[in-house]
Protein backbone atom coordinates (compact mmCIF):
# COMPACT_ATOMS: atom_id res chain seq x y z
CA UNK A 1 0.00 0.00 0.00
CA UNK A 2 1.15 3.77 -0.17
CA UNK A 3 2.71 6.09 2.19
CA UNK A 4 -0.54 6.37 4.25
CA UNK A 5 0.08 9.88 5.65
CA UNK A 6 0.37 11.36 2.08
CA UNK A 7 -2.30 14.02 0.89
CA UNK A 8 -1.24 14.00 -2.47
CA UNK A 9 -2.20 11.39 -5.15
CA UNK A 10 1.22 9.21 -5.03
CA UNK A 11 2.77 6.22 -7.25
CA UNK A 12 3.80 3.44 -5.53
CA UNK A 13 6.50 0.73 -6.60
CA UNK A 14 4.91 -2.71 -5.68
CA UNK A 15 8.01 -4.88 -4.23
CA UNK A 16 7.99 -8.81 -5.34
CA UNK A 17 8.91 -10.41 -2.05
CA UNK A 18 9.07 -13.69 -4.34
CA UNK A 19 10.19 -14.72 -7.90
CA UNK A 20 6.67 -14.72 -8.50
CA UNK A 21 4.87 -12.19 -10.85
CA UNK A 22 2.39 -11.13 -8.02
CA UNK A 23 2.36 -9.83 -4.17
CA UNK A 24 -0.64 -11.23 -1.71
CA UNK A 25 -1.18 -9.43 1.61
CA UNK A 26 -3.66 -9.26 4.31
CA UNK A 27 -5.36 -6.22 5.66
CA UNK A 28 -6.00 -7.36 9.44
CA UNK A 29 -8.30 -4.58 11.78
CA UNK A 30 -5.52 -4.59 14.65
CA UNK A 31 -3.34 -2.89 12.15
CA UNK A 32 -5.63 -0.72 11.04
CA UNK A 33 -6.90 0.42 14.28
CA UNK A 34 -4.00 1.02 16.73
CA UNK A 35 -5.29 0.53 20.04
CA UNK A 36 -8.60 -0.42 18.97
CA UNK A 37 -9.19 3.24 18.45
CA UNK A 38 -11.73 3.43 15.41
CA UNK A 39 -10.88 7.19 15.68
CA UNK A 40 -7.15 6.48 14.94
CA UNK A 41 -7.38 4.21 11.72
CA UNK A 42 -4.81 5.18 9.23
CA UNK A 43 -6.77 5.38 6.00
CA UNK A 44 -5.37 4.32 2.32
CA UNK A 45 -4.78 7.78 0.50
CA UNK A 46 -4.92 8.49 -2.82
CA UNK A 47 -2.23 6.46 -4.87
CA UNK A 48 -1.70 4.19 -7.98
CA UNK A 49 1.05 1.81 -9.60
CA UNK A 50 1.10 -0.39 -12.52
CA UNK A 51 -0.29 -3.73 -11.20
CA UNK A 52 -3.57 -4.70 -11.52
CA UNK A 53 -5.48 -5.07 -7.68
CA UNK A 54 -7.99 -7.55 -7.03
CA UNK A 55 -9.16 -6.90 -3.52
CA UNK A 56 -11.52 -9.20 -1.77
CA UNK A 57 -13.71 -8.09 1.65
CA UNK A 58 -14.43 -10.08 4.66
CA UNK A 59 -16.41 -7.01 6.10
CA UNK A 60 -19.18 -3.97 5.33
CA UNK A 61 -16.26 -1.41 6.64
CA UNK A 62 -15.14 1.23 4.42
CA UNK A 63 -15.39 2.22 1.17
CA UNK A 64 -12.96 1.61 -2.00
CA UNK A 65 -12.75 4.70 -4.47
CA UNK A 66 -11.44 3.98 -8.17
CA UNK A 67 -11.12 6.92 -10.52
CA UNK A 68 -13.36 9.31 -8.02
CA UNK A 69 -16.23 7.07 -7.52
CA UNK A 70 -16.90 5.18 -4.51
CA UNK A 71 -17.87 1.39 -4.13
CA UNK A 72 -19.00 0.60 -0.43
CA UNK A 73 -17.33 -2.86 0.67
CA UNK A 74 -19.13 -5.62 1.30
CA UNK A 75 -18.54 -8.77 2.54
CA UNK A 76 -17.75 -11.48 -0.16
CA UNK A 77 -17.57 -8.49 -2.91
CA UNK A 78 -14.43 -8.18 -5.45
CA UNK A 79 -13.10 -4.82 -5.81
CA UNK A 80 -10.92 -4.24 -9.22
CA UNK A 81 -8.41 -1.58 -9.55
CA UNK A 82 -6.93 -1.27 -13.04
CA UNK A 83 -3.64 -0.73 -13.59
CA UNK A 84 -2.64 2.65 -13.28
CA UNK A 85 -6.07 4.19 -11.66
CA UNK A 86 -5.95 6.57 -8.93
CA UNK A 87 -7.40 4.54 -5.68
CA UNK A 88 -7.81 4.87 -2.12
CA UNK A 89 -9.82 3.75 0.69
CA UNK A 90 -11.70 5.01 3.71
CA UNK A 91 -12.96 3.12 6.70
CA UNK A 92 -16.46 4.51 7.49
CA UNK A 93 -15.55 4.32 11.20
CA UNK A 94 -18.46 3.01 12.96
CA UNK A 95 -18.45 -0.60 13.01
CA UNK A 96 -17.39 -1.38 16.53
CA UNK A 97 -13.80 -3.17 16.76
CA UNK A 98 -15.59 -6.18 18.42
CA UNK A 99 -17.76 -6.64 15.30
CA UNK A 100 -15.08 -6.65 12.82
CA UNK A 101 -13.16 -9.54 11.50
CA UNK A 102 -9.86 -10.30 12.18
CA UNK A 103 -8.63 -9.65 8.47
CA UNK A 104 -10.76 -6.92 6.68
CA UNK A 105 -9.78 -7.63 3.16
CA UNK A 106 -6.76 -9.66 0.95
CA UNK A 107 -5.58 -7.69 -2.08
CA UNK A 108 -3.60 -9.25 -4.92
CA UNK A 109 -1.43 -7.26 -7.03
CA UNK A 110 -0.37 -8.83 -10.45
CA UNK A 111 2.87 -7.15 -12.44
CA UNK A 112 0.94 -5.66 -15.48
CA UNK A 113 3.77 -6.70 -17.76
CA UNK A 114 2.37 -10.78 -16.84
CA UNK A 115 -1.04 -10.02 -17.66
CA UNK A 116 0.23 -8.29 -21.34
CA UNK A 117 1.84 -12.23 -22.24
CA UNK A 118 -1.86 -13.70 -22.17
CA UNK A 119 -4.29 -10.45 -22.90
CA UNK A 120 -2.55 -9.41 -26.41
CA UNK A 121 -5.07 -5.80 -26.51
CA UNK A 122 -4.28 -5.42 -22.51
CA UNK A 123 -3.99 -1.50 -22.47
CA UNK A 124 -7.21 -1.67 -24.56
CA UNK A 125 -9.37 -3.17 -21.87
CA UNK A 126 -11.09 -2.01 -18.44
CA UNK A 127 -12.04 -3.76 -15.82
CA UNK A 128 -15.14 -3.22 -14.13
CA UNK A 129 -14.49 -1.91 -10.58
CA UNK A 130 -16.86 -4.32 -8.46
CA UNK A 131 -16.80 -7.73 -9.81
CA UNK A 132 -19.62 -10.00 -8.78
CA UNK A 133 -19.06 -13.31 -9.74
CA UNK A 134 -22.06 -15.61 -10.31
CA UNK A 135 -20.26 -18.60 -8.72
CA UNK A 136 -18.58 -19.44 -5.96
CA UNK A 137 -15.04 -20.79 -7.04
CA UNK A 138 -13.35 -16.88 -7.13
CA UNK A 139 -14.02 -16.39 -3.52
CA UNK A 140 -12.64 -20.16 -2.79
CA UNK A 141 -9.37 -19.00 -4.42
CA UNK A 142 -9.03 -15.46 -2.82
CA UNK A 143 -9.37 -17.72 0.53
CA UNK A 144 -6.40 -19.79 -0.16
CA UNK A 145 -4.11 -17.07 -2.06
CA UNK A 146 -4.87 -15.30 1.80
CA UNK A 147 -3.16 -18.15 3.30
CA UNK A 148 0.42 -17.24 1.53
CA UNK A 149 -0.01 -13.55 2.35
CA UNK A 150 2.59 -11.05 3.29
CA UNK A 151 5.40 -12.55 1.64
CA UNK A 152 5.05 -16.18 3.64
CA UNK A 153 7.91 -18.46 2.59
CA UNK A 154 7.08 -20.98 -0.15
CA UNK A 155 7.60 -24.99 0.78
CA UNK A 156 8.71 -26.83 -2.95
CA UNK A 157 6.42 -26.51 -5.57
CA UNK A 158 3.82 -23.92 -4.07
CA UNK A 159 4.88 -21.57 -6.45
CA UNK A 160 3.54 -23.77 -9.13
CA UNK A 161 0.18 -23.98 -7.13
CA UNK A 162 -0.11 -20.61 -6.89
CA UNK A 163 0.65 -19.51 -10.08
CA UNK A 164 -2.02 -21.95 -10.96
CA UNK A 165 -4.34 -20.18 -8.84
CA UNK A 166 -3.75 -17.30 -9.95
CA UNK A 167 -4.58 -17.84 -13.83
CA UNK A 168 -7.70 -19.46 -12.25
CA UNK A 169 -8.82 -16.50 -11.13
CA UNK A 170 -7.68 -14.30 -13.72
CA UNK A 171 -9.92 -16.49 -15.84
CA UNK A 172 -13.27 -15.87 -13.63
CA UNK A 173 -13.11 -12.42 -13.75
CA UNK A 174 -11.29 -11.37 -17.82
CA UNK A 175 -14.27 -13.52 -19.24
CA UNK A 176 -17.25 -11.61 -16.83
CA UNK A 177 -15.71 -8.52 -16.12
CA UNK A 178 -13.85 -6.69 -18.69
CA UNK A 179 -15.01 -3.90 -20.86
CA UNK A 180 -13.70 -1.62 -24.10
CA UNK A 181 -10.95 1.07 -22.30
CA UNK A 182 -12.20 4.05 -24.47
CA UNK A 183 -16.23 3.12 -23.32
CA UNK A 184 -15.20 4.00 -19.74
CA UNK A 185 -12.02 6.38 -19.39
CA UNK A 186 -12.09 9.94 -20.91
CA UNK A 187 -9.76 10.82 -23.41
CA UNK A 188 -7.80 12.97 -21.70
CA UNK A 189 -6.70 10.43 -18.86
CA UNK A 190 -6.30 7.60 -21.78
CA UNK A 191 -3.54 9.60 -23.27
CA UNK A 192 -2.05 10.51 -20.38
CA UNK A 193 -1.42 7.28 -18.77
CA UNK A 194 -0.42 6.10 -22.23
CA UNK A 195 2.84 8.41 -21.74
CA UNK A 196 3.23 7.74 -18.22
CA UNK A 197 3.49 3.88 -18.96
CA UNK A 198 5.95 4.54 -21.52
CA UNK A 199 8.12 6.98 -19.34
CA UNK A 200 8.24 4.13 -16.98
CA UNK A 201 8.59 1.31 -18.96
CA UNK A 202 11.56 3.58 -20.40
CA UNK A 203 12.80 4.21 -16.95
CA UNK A 204 12.85 0.55 -15.65
CA UNK A 205 14.59 -0.66 -18.84
CA UNK A 206 17.61 2.55 -18.05
CA UNK A 207 17.63 3.12 -14.24
CA UNK A 208 21.23 1.51 -13.91
CA UNK A 209 22.65 4.02 -16.45
CA UNK A 210 23.47 7.74 -16.62
CA UNK A 211 19.81 8.98 -16.62
CA UNK A 212 18.04 11.86 -15.30
CA UNK A 213 15.14 14.12 -15.67
CA UNK A 214 16.69 16.57 -18.12
CA UNK A 215 18.21 13.60 -20.32
CA UNK A 216 14.34 11.53 -20.26
CA UNK A 217 12.28 14.58 -20.53
CA UNK A 218 14.62 14.96 -24.07
CA UNK A 219 13.98 11.74 -24.63
CA UNK A 220 10.56 11.71 -25.12
CA UNK A 221 10.82 15.57 -26.77
CA UNK A 222 9.59 17.41 -23.66
CA UNK A 223 11.27 20.44 -21.96
CA UNK A 224 12.85 19.85 -18.96
CA UNK A 225 9.57 22.19 -17.19
CA UNK A 226 7.09 20.62 -18.73
CA UNK A 227 8.52 17.48 -18.24
CA UNK A 228 8.75 17.76 -14.80
CA UNK A 229 5.44 19.45 -14.01
CA UNK A 230 3.83 17.19 -16.19
CA UNK A 231 5.27 14.20 -14.29
CA UNK A 232 4.49 15.33 -10.85
CA UNK A 233 1.00 16.32 -11.66
CA UNK A 234 0.14 12.95 -12.32
CA UNK A 235 2.50 10.66 -10.30
CA UNK A 236 2.44 12.96 -7.12
CA UNK A 237 6.37 13.08 -6.77
CA UNK A 238 9.36 14.20 -8.83
CA UNK A 239 10.64 12.43 -11.69
CA UNK A 240 13.84 11.85 -9.54
CA UNK A 241 12.00 11.06 -6.53
CA UNK A 242 10.66 8.11 -8.56
CA UNK A 243 14.14 6.95 -10.09
CA UNK A 244 15.50 6.99 -6.94
CA UNK A 245 12.73 4.66 -5.28
CA UNK A 246 13.10 2.58 -8.68
CA UNK A 247 16.47 1.96 -7.88
CA UNK A 248 16.39 1.41 -4.36
CA UNK A 249 13.92 -1.31 -4.81
CA UNK A 250 15.70 -3.04 -7.32
CA UNK A 251 19.01 -2.67 -5.10
CA UNK A 252 16.38 -4.90 -2.60
CA UNK A 253 16.22 -7.60 -4.88
CA UNK A 254 19.91 -7.22 -5.55
CA UNK A 255 20.75 -7.68 -1.65
CA UNK A 256 18.69 -10.45 -0.79
CA UNK A 257 19.40 -12.17 -4.14
CA UNK A 258 23.16 -11.92 -3.97
CA UNK A 259 26.04 -11.47 -1.93
CA UNK A 260 27.49 -8.68 -4.05
CA UNK A 261 29.16 -5.59 -1.90
CA UNK A 262 27.05 -2.54 -1.47
CA UNK A 263 29.24 -0.21 -3.67
CA UNK A 264 28.67 -3.14 -6.49
CA UNK A 265 25.29 -3.11 -6.12
CA UNK A 266 25.23 0.75 -5.90
CA UNK A 267 26.78 0.96 -9.47
CA UNK A 268 24.58 -2.02 -10.77
CA UNK A 269 21.39 0.14 -9.56
CA UNK A 270 22.61 3.40 -11.17
CA UNK A 271 24.04 5.36 -8.22
CA UNK A 272 27.48 6.73 -8.48
CA UNK A 273 28.76 5.57 -5.04
CA UNK A 274 27.78 3.10 -2.19
CA UNK A 275 27.03 6.59 -0.01
CA UNK A 276 24.43 7.33 -2.58
CA UNK A 277 22.88 4.41 -1.79
CA UNK A 278 23.20 4.04 1.93
CA UNK A 279 21.76 7.32 2.10
CA UNK A 280 18.59 6.90 -0.03
CA UNK A 281 17.85 3.56 1.64
CA UNK A 282 18.45 4.97 5.13
CA UNK A 283 15.78 7.57 4.12
CA UNK A 284 13.26 5.11 2.08
CA UNK A 285 13.49 2.41 4.34
CA UNK A 286 15.06 3.93 7.56
CA UNK A 287 17.92 1.19 7.83
CA UNK A 288 20.84 0.58 6.34
CA UNK A 289 21.20 -1.63 3.04
CA UNK A 290 23.34 -4.39 4.72
CA UNK A 291 20.57 -4.34 7.88
CA UNK A 292 17.68 -4.77 5.07
CA UNK A 293 20.02 -7.39 4.23
CA UNK A 294 20.15 -9.32 7.06
CA UNK A 295 16.89 -8.35 8.61
CA UNK A 296 15.03 -10.21 5.19
CA UNK A 297 17.51 -12.81 5.76
CA UNK A 298 16.42 -13.61 8.59
CA UNK A 299 12.85 -13.84 7.95
CA UNK A 300 12.70 -16.04 4.85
Amino acid sequence: MSDMQSKDISYEVVHYHTELPFKILNVHKKDLYPNKDLSAVSDVLDHWHNELEIVYSYSDDGEYFTDGIAHPLKKGLFIIVNTRSIHKVISNRTTPYDKLPPTLTTVLQISDSFLRNYIPNFDELYFIPVFKPGEERPAEIMKDLAQYADGKPLTKYENMRLLGLVHELLYFICKDDLSLKDTELPEKSRKNADILRKIISYTEENYDGAINEMSVAETFGYSASYFSRFFKSNMGITYKEFLTRMRVNAAKDSLVQTQKSVLEIAMDCGFSDSRGLINMFNKLEGITPLQYRKKYAETV
